[in-house]
């Protein structure tokens, strides 16, 4: 994970200084840090972060609000909530506006770090202290046979829907050339011939539990 770029958003200086700290050790490249939702928005489209570390109670407006923001902006960024508030309806309407994953704040240093490489790499993720939510969540990443990205896993879940380039391209925000693209490098990477053999492929691996089906909250 070296080298992943990283935006924290807290209204506690101590905690947003601690955060920076480990995530630096840890080899990350901190971008920027964020005391509330305005400058939250602003730093996101300015530092181009990989993942944001993102508090749900911010002095002027909702974390929850920021992270839809955020996602709805920049879809390759990775949102993954850090909070005090643990109840089932806090952690589904994160997840709902497009959070990768979701962490209570006494979780410990190893598992904060393991949680967020792990939505870095397309899982959605639920600390262990976090009240769960059945059939909402992928707690770990699943297998991926095909080494895509998670980009990549995104374009694959739209061809199995039926999606044509055209349709991809205005769902993800893309041009119809970058889709083309990761079409022609899904179709290598899957050992595919065409679309219809890509989605037969992807499926074949869905069924015997080789991968899972996209992303959670990211596509569907």
């Amino acid at each position: 994970m070296t080298g992943r770029r990283v935006l924290i958003v807290d209204d506690h200086p101590v905690f947003r200084a601690g955060l920076a700290a480990l995530f630096a050790s840890a080899g990350y490249d901190v971008v920027g840090e964020a005391a509330g939702f305005a400058e939250a928005i602003v730093l996101a489209q300015t530092t181009s972060p990989d993942v944001v570390l993102m508090d749900l109670g911010l002095p002027d407006g909702s974390g929850v609000e920021a992270t839809a923001r955020i996602v709805g902006e920049r879809p390759d960024t990775r949102v993954v909530v850090i909070t005090m508030f643990d109840d089932e309806g806090a952690v589904r309407e994160a997840l709902d506006a497009g959070a990768a994953g979701y962490i209570v704040k006494d979780a410990m240093p190893s598992e904060l770090l393991a949680a967020v490489a792990a939505a870095v790499e397309g899982a959605v993720v639920l600390g262990s202290g976090v009240r769960g939510t059945p059939g909402r969540l992928v707690p770990t990443a699943q297998p991926d046979p095909f080494g895509l990205t998670p980009r990549e896993r995104d374009v694959l879940d739209l061809v199995m829907r039926g999606l044509g380039n055209r349709q991809i391209a205005e769902r993800l925000g893309l041009s119809g050339k970058t889709i083309a693209n990761h079409v022609s490098t899904l179709l290598v990477k899957c050992g595919a011939v065409d679309r219809v053999d890509l989605g037969r492929v992807a499926r074949a691996a869905i069924a015997e539990g080789r991968a899972e089906p996209g992303v959670p909250g990211r596509s569907s």
